[in-house]
């Protein structure tokens, strides 16, 4: 989250699930994601949403069941269409 906080796509695109990481549309990962950070940093409840998630996922409960995890979150991140998963020894967000 401090990533979309900052505006740093390619910072996003790092801890994404590798099919999110794909070129869609003729936009690269980064592009898509500095163009949406821009989009929720333009107003203030967008910013104030991404700050509510960083304060959800710095308290959240983790559960982990041998090689699989989640984050319990009290909702979904993104305004819904998002969630953090464990895979292949990371922490990877998945939409």
């Amino acid at each position: 989250m401090a990533a979309e906080l900052a505006g740093d796509g390619a910072g996003v695109c790092a801890v994404l699930n590798a099919p999110l990481t794909a070129t869609a549309g003729g936009r690269t990962c980064a592009e898509r994601w500095d163009a949406r950070s821009q989009a929720m940093g333009a107003s203030a409840a967008g910013r104030l949403a991404l700050r509510r998630d960083l304060r959800a996922i710095a308290t959240a409960p983790v559960r982990a069941d041998g090689e699989h995890g989640s984050i319990a979150l009290p909702s979904p991140l993104l305004d819904g269409h998002s969630r953090f998963s464990w895979t292949a020894n990371c922490w990877m967000l998945t939409g």
